[in-house]
């Protein structure tokens, strides 16, 4: 099947279910882990016998040789390592549950297996994760002509009976279903998106506050349309389309942005920290429970048996806070995301030429390989870098967000060569690289915070995204320089922590 190459959104809509619809969705969701659990075993033999080739392993490490691409091509289909390959590995399994399961669906969860494993290949990942009982699962189909479709009004899910004169309405047969999505009447975005062609549609089933609920996200064609107000019916978020410049210099935990009127500096979704407290007293009560029901798979000194295979057994009250803590985490993903969707319409508003560094956020959750002591007392510093500060902000998510409403425009977000234009070090006003240490939260030579300097560097780049331009820096400075001390002023009178850290003055000497 050809993949569209047409602009897409996805429209999520609740279902409406009774304990019949539930049951039988349950029982779709087990089928679908277990033939996406086959297929993910399938495919890590596959690739264990592919790495056991020695001609591979040769090919692999010499990346000079020629036709090397097409040769390495080959020998993973003589090893039955390829997506179409498992694709045929899953036929006789989905005929099984063609009932429940159709065959797209299945070829999905086989594609999802397969592009797993391809992280693993390509050391992207450390180990891919079997479907559990207790994990959320979603499927989706490949088009909405059949199997699983929405039909405008209701999702259909397996085979419908005939519309006949008998039988004016289509009913569905056993082990099929026939849902309604729900669509507020006010709910003005939900109702013109249902206008657009739906490509192809996809059922989730979460579990929220103990309850399995179940989503249908619609894959509609085209762009999106903007949110209206309830009352007025105006537009909520107008896309700015034209080619204003914003600067961005993103951090683990904050922001600065700087348009041609206004300067930022924010921290991102400030009211999604983690009550690490609340979270610690929950992982507490588990490993107790987890201990007292599993007292032959530890050692005396407490630590966990290894070189053989343990079973675990698991109480109610266990199984009860791990819910609670899965649940903490979902409504912290939930509301994070919420903010950082509004902070990139804020962004976007201010202009549509988005430019940021480029950042390897992964890089920066690895602890420090190199063991180091204080000089002052003699012990050894900390290897913990930025990972739980990461882990509540996810400074990565926000560029995603906004690199998908970019799109939308037929743009993207720029990002500027960081090791050429080292925005960080740059003195516009000398031309001169000077390295700054991580306390250093002010520009030697004249009082600019740090990373809205940076952001404002990051904006007056060339079109190359290589150097900066100078002469623009210079023009735009005073109106620049005015729109800074108002928004430092700005923090210094609220209440944010650490935001105070980032414009508190330096203890060092300024030059004059």
């Amino acid at each position: 099947m050809r993949k569209s190459n047409t602009p897409s959104y996805v429209l999520e809509l609740e279902l409406d279910v009774n304990k019949k619809d539930v049951a039988i969705l349950e029982k779709k969701m087990r089928i679908a882990k277990n033939i996406y659990n086959s297929c993910l075993r399938y495919a890590l033999k596959r690739l264990a016998e592919l790495r056991s080739d020695k001609e591979y392993r040769e090919l692999v490490k010499d990346k000079k040789a020629k036709a090397r691409t097409k040769r390495l091509k080959e020998i993973e289909q003589s090893h039955g390592y390829s997506e179409y390959q498992l694709h045929d590995f899953v036929k006789p399994i989905q005929a099984k549950y063609k009932k429940n399961i159709g065959s797209f669906e299945a070829q999905k969860l086989a594609s999802r297996a397969f592009n797993a494993v391809e992280k693993l290949k390509f050391r992207q990942a450390q180990h891919v994760h079997f479907k559990r009982p207790e994990d959320d699962m979603s499927v989706e189909n490949k088009s909405n002509g059949t199997g699983l479709r929405f039909d405008g009004e209701f999702l259909l899910w397996g085979e419908q009976t005939r519309v006949s004169k008998k039988n004016p309405v289509s009913q569905p047969t056993k082990g099929a279903l026939k849902l309604r999505g729900f669509v507020k009447p006010n709910d003005l975005y939900a109702q013109e998106s249902l206008n657009d062609r739906t490509k192809y549609c996809r059922v989730i089933m979460r579990e929220i506050r103990g309850t399995k609920r179940f989503f249908v996200q619609l894959v509609q064609e085209g762009f999106p349309p903007v949110k209206r107000d309830k009352d007025t019916g105006l537009k909520k978020h107008p896309v700015d389309k034209s080619d204003k410049r914003v600067g961005i210099d993103i951090g683990p935990s904050t922001i600065a942005t700087v348009s041609e009127e206004k300067v930022q500096l924010v921290e991102l979704a400030e009211n999604c920290i983690m009550d690490a407290k609340k979270l610690r007293h929950i992982e507490r009560r588990m490993d107790r429970s987890k201990r007292a029901s599993n007292p032959d798979n530890y050692n005396e000194d407490g630590t966990i048996k290894r070189g053989k295979k343990l079973s675990w057994n698991f109480s109610k009250r266990y199984m009860s806070l791990k819910a609670k803590r899965k649940d903490i985490h979902r409504k912290l993903v939930a509301k994070r995301k919420q903010a950082h969707e509004t902070l990139a319409n804020d962004i976007l508003f201010q202009g549509s030429d988005v430019r940021v560094e480029t950042m390897r956020f992964q890089s920066l959750q690895k602890k420090v390989k190199k063991t180091t002591r204080n000089k002052k007392n003699g012990r050894i510093n900390r290897k913990k870098r930025y990972g739980k500060s990461l882990l509540n902000h996810a400074p990565a998510m926000l560029i995603t967000i906004l690199d998908r409403k970019l799109g939308y425009q037929g743009k993207s977000v720029k990002k500027i060569d960081t090791y050429a234009t080292k925005a960080s070090q740059f003195n516009h006003g000398t031309g001169d690289y000077t390295k700054k240490q991580l306390n250093e939260r002010w520009i030697l030579g004249f009082p600019v915070q740090r990373d809205i300097y940076s952001a404002f560097l990051i904006r007056n780049t060339k079109d190359s995204l290589d150097t900066v331009d100078v002469g623009l820096c210079n023009t735009q400075w005073d109106d620049f320089l005015e729109l800074h001390n108002r928004e430092i002023a700005r923090i210094q009178q609220s209440s944010s922590k650490t935001l105070y850290w980032f414009v508190k003055p330096d203890k060092t000497k300024r030059l004059p």
